[in-house]
């Protein structure tokens, strides 16, 4: 069995990227059965361990990033971060040495439009890594605590993939067709997230493996998701197990799997959906990093640059104080803001 597990961050900023992760754990081979106690290993995650010096679990992202040991005199405000995804970097057991070398191959479907965006093509650019970001993986011998007290029996992590969509990409999405019919960002995030999830599935890692549970964070009130999981899997069978307020299960078979998908609002409190949070947030903040280094580079405002982090009534701030620097620039506003 194997289960991937799928979180998003940027849902409700303005300005800047939405990125969506997905993580593949695998199993025993032969089985096929899946429970609350087989979920319930995950929790061991949730301990506390000493990664480079802090005190780290796998949680929800947004309170990774916040952590107070970010106010201790930390060296990057993503260190917390950059510590629980290079456990799971060295526990994939990855090649890469540093961020920029892993992005070409944890987005590898966006890198042209990464690098096509003016404020994000440095972020694929050798020599243009920002030093106040993580660089190198942290090493094994940082993490072997967590190595330890992390293993999920008969459990591993061994891929990560993400998409990153830029604002231009968000837009263009959003776009009214022929017949007027214009879709939404939930539309957006449904559909990128089982897009990823197919692309995943066509793994070699994979062929092994017949049975699959795959669980997403549920976004926006949104309940019914057998239209979007038959689009996305035209040739499969797609049935209905549950639609409640809290959780939408549905049994999906493929030609080569036999799926269960759960879209769970507060998913990220399972450990394998958390982790996938905390790769997207990673990539979001990154992404912010760079998209902030670009704007204050090329400031003509009246004031002195203050960051953003994209989300409504701050990119509205900076977007009245940015007249002057986007207009030098003749940067299109389809390009830099998301339209809904």
């Amino acid at each position: 069995m194997f289960l991937i597990a799928v979180d998003e961050a940027g849902y409700g900023p303005k300005l800047g990227p939405l990125v969506i992760a997905a993580t593949l754990w695998e199993g025993p081979t032969e089985s096929s059965q899946w429970n609350d106690t087989i979920a319930e290993m995950w929790d061991a995650m949730k301990t506390p361990v000493s990664i480079d010096g802090q005190r780290i679990r796998v949680d929800d992202s947004k309170r990774v990033f916040q952590s107070r040991t970010q106010r201790r005199g930390d060296t990057s405000p993503l260190g917390n971060l950059h510590r629980a995804i290079s456990f799971a970097h060295h526990s994939m057991g990855r090649p890469e040495s540093n961020w920029q070398e892993r992005l070409s191959t944890l987005i590898p479907d966006d890198l042209d439009c990464v690098a096509s965006i003016p404020w994000l093509t440095d972020m694929l650019t050798p020599g243009r890594w920002l030093r106040e970001l993580p660089d190198q993986w942290l090493s094994e011998d940082s993490i072997a605590r967590a190595t330890q007290a992390w293993a999920v029996p008969d459990w591993k992590i061994t891929d990560a993939r993400a998409r990153m969509v830029t604002a231009k990409a968000f837009n263009a999405f959003c776009e009214p067709n022929a017949s007027g019919t214009s879709a939404n960002k939930s539309d957006l995030l449904g559909e990128t997230s089982l897009g990823l999830v197919a692309s995943m599935l066509n793994s070699q890692r994979l062929v092994s493996h017949k049975h699959g549970q795959i669980f997403f964070d549920r976004h926006g009130g949104r309940r019914y998701y057998a239209g979007v999981i038959a689009a996305t899997f035209p040739d499969a069978i797609v049935r209905v197990v549950d639609e409640t307020s809290r959780c939408s299960v549905y049994d999906v078979e493929t030609a080569t799997h036999q799926l269960r998908m759960h879209f769970t609002v507060k998913g990220d409190s399972f450990v394998p959906v958390a982790m996938s949070s905390l790769h997207a947030k990673c990539l979001r903040e990154i992404a912010m990093a760079f998209f902030n280094h670009h704007f204050e580079d090329r400031w003509l405002g009246p004031e002195p640059y203050q960051p953003t982090a994209g989300y409504p009534v701050d990119a509205d701030r900076f977007l009245a104080a940015a007249t002057a620097t986007l207009n030098s620039q003749s940067i299109a506003t389809s390009d830099l803001i998301r339209c809904r």
